[in-house]
């Protein structure tokens, strides 16, 4: 069981994109907007709800403007999965964190393979890998295998092999060439120990679409997201429960990626926050915890 907190992207570490930030026209403080007039501020898109709107810095001025969002090129960094960046065929970030790294998780995906190249200024190229998206885990017999459902991708992937290099540029390519290329969510940062993750851990989710009948008893469904909800069970030695507590305590109001193990196909990777955690000294060796998880939209 490990935990990633999100480093916090800014301009110094995200040095370009292929994606353009042309969702709106930069905020000028000496511009006068209508009613309806979008800018761009700090990479959010905000929406004028007056008219003559001069001189109020969106970010500040809440009765006159409104937050709509991210921008296209800052989705992945904005703590929403469900809306992704979204650009025709590849998605690539060059980024300088300026700090180690040894994560970088991706959630929702849209894409037949990502790239993570890592470049260090003195020692060159010292980390590329391809990954395929590509799931079989639709295919269950030697039916599926031949007559199932078309080909599915996974939509999260997890690299936590990345080499510590500070001062390295690392290229992130995110490929679905010949449509469009999205991803929902973007996380680097190093991950944290917090015990072995065991069989008792549950996956559900907390649907969000509106599902009722009306007074004649015909079904109204209105499809909205859904959060995904994982109670995790994580026994660690009951020498480290001091440590675990305290690093869970420093996160209860910071969503950060949990991972009760890597590889995809078990549903154990969540970005989202702790509702909340119960640890048990179960004996003097060993201690059990369970950790309630819910995932970001």
């Amino acid at each position: 069981m490990q935990i990633i907190s999100p480093l916090a992207i800014t301009d110094t570490i995200l040095t370009s994109s292929n994606v353009p930030e042309t969702d709106a026209a930069a905020y000028n403080a000496g511009t006068t907007y209508a009613d309806g007039d979008t800018v761009i501020y700090e990479h959010n898109v905000y929406e004028s709800l007056v008219g003559s709107n001069l001189g109020n810095q969106p970010d500040i001025s809440l009765t006159d403007w409104l937050l709509l969002g991210a921008t296209n090129r800052f989705k992945a960094f904005d703590q929403k999965i469900s809306d992704a960046v979204v650009y025709a065929d590849t998605i690539t970030y060059s980024l300088d964190p300026g700090v180690n790294i040894d994560s970088i998780v991706f959630f929702g995906l849209t894409a037949t393979e990502v790239n993570i190249t890592i470049t260090d200024p003195t020692d060159g190229e010292v980390y590329n890998e391809t990954r395929s998206t590509l799931s079989n885990i639709s295919v269950v017999d030697w039916y599926t295998y031949f007559f199932g459902a078309p080909t599915t991708f996974e939509r999260e992937v997890v690299f936590q092999d990345l080499p510590p290099y500070s001062s390295a540029t690392i290229v992130i390519t995110i490929t679905n060439t010949g449509s469009n290329a999205e991803v929902g969510q973007l996380v680097l940062g190093s991950a944290v120990s917090l015990g072995l993750t065991t069989y008792g851990s549950s996956i559900s989710i907390q649907d969000y679409s509106r599902k009722e009948r009306d007074a004649f008893g015909n079904p109204i469904i209105i499809e909205r997201a859904f959060a995904r909800l994982v109670d995790f069970n994580v026994q660690l030695s009951t020498s480290d429960v001091r440590r675990v507590d305290r690093e869970l305590a420093s996160y209860r109001t910071t969503p950060i990626v949990w991972i009760g193990v890597p590889e995809e196909e078990y549903g154990l990777v969540v970005y989202g926050y702790y509702r909340q955690f119960d640890i048990l000294l179960s004996n003097v060796s060993i201690s059990d915890a369970t950790i309630e998880v819910e995932g970001l939209i």
